[in-house]
């Protein structure tokens, strides 16, 4: 894109290439991530290997979140709170 061609886009337009430009940058990553990971694996000798999320992490990847874990006090005094027994 020259500069001049950028000086000319609309605000709609200038947002649209950069979201393009994001999307491609992102799957140049999760290439990169992709690639380094077969490598990995075919050179660990661990007989749990690691995800692909936790070997090369990316920021655009989901959180996910545990849920919250009781204890067995915990959950015995739920329990009777709640009149079960």
């Amino acid at each position: 894109m020259t500069i001049n061609e950028f000086w000319q886009l609309s605000w709609r337009e200038f947002l649209l290439y950069r979201i393009s430009y994001e999307n491609k940058e992102i799957k140049e990553w999760e290439r990169t991530r992709t690639l380094a990971y077969m490598m990995y694996r075919s050179n660990t000798t661990d007989s749990a290997p690691k995800s692909i999320k936790a070997f090369f992490p990316l920021p655009t990847d989901e959180i996910e979140e545990e849920s919250p874990k009781l204890t067995d006090d915990e959950f015995k005094r739920t329990l009777k709170l709640y009149g079960v027994n």
